[in-house]
C-alpha cells in the first residue's frame, strides 16, 4: 500500500515538473518575441518650436509679433586663429575688435558675439569661410509700434517668454506648451480694444504736455464710456519693449491702473452726484463762499476749509464750474459716513478692475472706524482717498451710461492661429443704477458750464459739447508725514459729446515744473488737443464742420 502511494506521488511530481517547464519556456518565448517586436513603445514626437502668438489692436494692426533674426556666434574650441577671426568679423559688423575680444574672454567653447545682425551684416558674414564662426537663425519678439502702448504690452525676454504686461498675463495663451505629434505649435492671437490711431493722438498730446510743463510723469486714458473699451492709454515715461534691457523698472511702469494718488477736485463730480442721488442736494441749494469755510463736526469741532478764491453765491452747477471746496464740503455733512462709503464702493473706487494687467491696484480708503473728523469734508473734494486713472474713468461711466457703471476692459478677443474665436469680451455693466438720471444731468450740466465759463475753458473745442472737471492735488509723501513740498498732480476729467455722452478722457501730470501747477493750464489743454484731433479724424462731429459742410452743399446745388 505504501509503495502504491509512492508511485502516485512520483507520477504527480513528474507531471507538475513537465507543466512548469512548458510554462517557463512559453514565458521566455513571449518575452523574447515581444521585446523584438516593431510595435513596441516609442516616445511621442513633440513640436520642435512654438510660434508665439501675435498681439493686434482692434483693427488688426500688429503690436507684438514673433519674427526670425540672425545672430553671430563663435565656436571657440574649433577656431585655430582667434585673432584672425576677430579681426575679419569686426570689419563687417558694428562691434570693435576690443568689444568682440571682451566677449570671447568670458567663454571657453561657445560665445554669442552679436544677437541681432542687420541684413547687410548677415550678407557680408555669409561670404566668410573662417572655421568656427556660425550664423544662427533665431526667433524673437518685435514691437512695430515701439513706445506706443508699451506699458500695456510689457515685453517678452530673449527666450521669448513674457515678463511684464499683457505678454506676461497671457503667457499661456501666447506661448503654450509644445503639442504632441506636430512639427510646430502655434500660440493664440490677442486682439485689444486699443485703436492705434487714437493711441497716436493721445501720446502726441501727452508728449506736448510733458515738454511744455516739464512734468515728471503722466498718465492718460481714453475710454468708450458705453462699452467700457479702453481705446488708448498712455503712461509716460515710455519705453521700447524691443530694447527693454535699456530701461529701468520705473520707466517701464504702467500707470493707468497701478499708480494711485489723491485725485483732488475732479472727485467733486462724484460727491455731488451721490448727494443729488440721495436727495440731499437739489437745484435750489445755495452756498455763499467768501474763500474760507468753517466746517463744524458732529462733536462740535471746527475744520477750516479754504478755496483758491472767494466764489460768492454758489449753486450745485457752479460748485463744479468754479470748483468750490467750501460748498461741496458743506453739503457732504448732510450724508452719513456709512452712506458716502457705500457710494464710493458702488463707483468702483475700492476695486482693482480686471483689465488684464496684473499691476492693477484696488485704491485706498481707510475703514470708516479709522476716519478722522476731517475725513468726510476733505474726502468730498478728493483728499484722504487714493485711486487710479482706471478707477476714475470707471466711475465716470455712470455719466455716460445713465447712472450705470460699466467695467473697463482691454482684451477684445482671443483667437487661435487657424481663426477659431476662443474668447470674446462682453459689455459688463452694473445691475442697478449707481446714481439717478437726474443726478447725471445735474453733474453734466455743471461740467459743461465749467468748459464754457469756468475752470475748464481750456478744454473747449469749437463745435463740440464737452463737460470737464479740473483738479490740482497735493501729492502725499510716500514716507508719511503729510504732503510733498511744491509737488502737485494736475489733472482733468472730460466727457463728450454731451448730446449723447460716449467718450471719457482723463489726463494727469505729476510734478509739473514749467511755471504753473493747475490742471486747467496743464491737463485741460491736452484734452482739447485730443478732441480736436478726433474731430479731424472723423471720430466725432463738430457743429462748425456740419455748418460748413451744409453751406458747401448749398453752393453745389446752386
Amino acid at each position: 500500500m505504501a509503495s502504491r502511494e509512492i508511485r502516485k506521488i512520483k507520477v504527480l511530481t513528474i507531471i507538475f515538473s513537465i507543466t512548469m517547464a512548458v510554462l517557463t519556456i512559453r514565458t521566455v518565448w513571449m518575452i523574447l518575441d515581444h521585446g523584438s517586436s516593431s510595435e513596441g513603445y516609442t516616445n511621442p514626437s513633440v513640436a520642435e518650436r512654438v510660434v508665439r502668438g501675435t498681439i493686434y489692436d482692434r483693427y488688426g494692426n500688429v503690436m507684438a509679433i514673433e519674427t526670425p533674426y540672425y545672430s553671430l556666434a563663435f565656436h571657440l574650441d574649433t577656431i585655430d586663429d582667434l585673432d584672425e577671426v576677430i579681426r575679419e568679423t569686426a570689419a563687417l559688423i558694428t562691434l570693435s575688435e576690443e568689444e568682440i575680444r571682451n566677449i570671447t574672454e568670458n567663454h571657453t567653447s561657445y560665445a554669442l558675439i552679436k544677437r541681432r545682425l542687420t541684413t547687410r551684416e548677415k550678407e557680408k558674414l555669409s561670404g566668410l569661410s573662417l572655421k568656427g564662426i556660425v550664423i544662427e537663425k533665431r526667433y524673437g519678439r518685435q514691437y512695430p509700434q515701439v513706445h506706443h502702448a508699451s506699458s500695456l504690452l510689457g515685453f517678452a525676454n530673449r527666450e521669448n517668454k513674457g515678463m511684464e504686461g499683457l505678454e506676461l498675463v497671457y503667457e499661456s495663451e501666447l506661448n503654450p506648451i509644445p503639442q504632441l505629434n506636430e512639427k510646430v505649435s502655434y500660440g493664440d492671437n490677442i486682439y485689444l480694444t486699443i485703436d492705434m490711431n487714437l493711441q497716436y493722438i493721445l501720446d502726441d498730446a501727452v508728449l506736448n504736455m510733458i515738454e511744455e510743463h516739464k512734468a515728471e510723469s503722466a498718465a492718460a486714458i481714453l475710454l468708450d464710456g458705453k462699452s467700457g473699451e479702453i481705446l488708448a492709454s498712455s503712461s509716460y515715461p515710455w519705453f521700447d519693449p524691443g530694447s527693454y534691457n535699456l530701461f529701468t523698472a520705473e520707466q517701464r511702469s504702467e500707470l493707468i491702473s497701478s499708480q494711485i494718488r489723491e485725485p483732488g477736485s475732479v472727485f467733486k463730480v462724484f460727491t455731488l452726484a451721490a448727494l443729488v442721488d440721495a436727495g440731499l442736494v437739489t437745484e435750489d441749494d445755495h452756498f455763499f463762499c467768501d474763500g474760507e469755510y468753517e466746517y463744524i463736526t458732529e462733536t462740535g469741532n471746527q475744520i477750516d476749509i479754504s478755496c483758491v478764491e472767494p466764489h460768492g453765491e454758489v449753486t450745485p452747477e457752479t460748485m463744479i464750474s468754479k470748483s468750490c471746496n467750501g460748498a461741496v464740503s458743506s453739503w457732504s455733512s448732510r450724508m452719513s459716513s456709512e452712506e458716502l462709503y457705500g457710494y464710493l464702493e458702488d463707483y468702483g473706487f475700492l476695486s482693482p478692475h480686471d483689465i488684464s494687467l496684473s499691476s492693477a491696484s484696488s485704491g485706498y480708503l481707510a475703514p470708516i472706524e479709522d476716519w478722522s473728523q476731517r475725513t468726510k469734508p476733505t474726502l468730498s473734494f478728493g483728499q484722504e482717498i487714493a485711486i487710479s486713472p482706471v478707477q476714475i474713468v470707471t466711475a465716470a461711466t455712470t455719466l455716460t451710461d445713465n447712472g450705470y457703471r460699466v467695467e473697463p476692459y482691454l482684451v477684445e478677443a482671443v483667437v487661435s492661429h487657424d481663426g477659431e474665436r476662443l474668447y470674446t469680451a462682453q459689455v459688463n455693466r452694473s445691475e442697478e443704477q449707481i446714481i439717478s438720471s437726474h443726478a447725471v444731468d445735474m453733474v453734466l450740466q455743471g461740467m459743461e458750464t465749467a468748459v464754457v465759463t469756468g475752470t475748464a475753458t481750456t478744454a473747449a473745442v469749437e463745435g463740440v459739447t464737452i463737460g470737464a472737471k479740473t483738479g490740482t492735488a497735493q501729492v502725499a509723501d510716500p514716507d508719511g508725514g503729510g504732503y510733498l513740498k511744491n509737488t502737485y498732480l494736475a489733472s482733468t476729467l472730460a466727457v463728450f459729446p454731451l448730446e449723447d455722452p460716449r467718450y471719457i478722457i482723463y489726463v494727469a501730470a505729476l510734478a509739473p515744473s514749467g511755471g504753473t501747477i493747475w490742471g486747467s493750464a496743464i491737463a485741460a489743454p491736452a484734452i482739447s488737443e485730443v478732441i480736436e484731433d478726433m474731430v479731424r479724424s472723423g471720430y466725432i462731429e463738430s457743429s462748425v464742420m456740419k455748418k460748413v459742410s451744409g453751406q458747401s452743399a448749398d453752393l453745389i446745388e446752386d
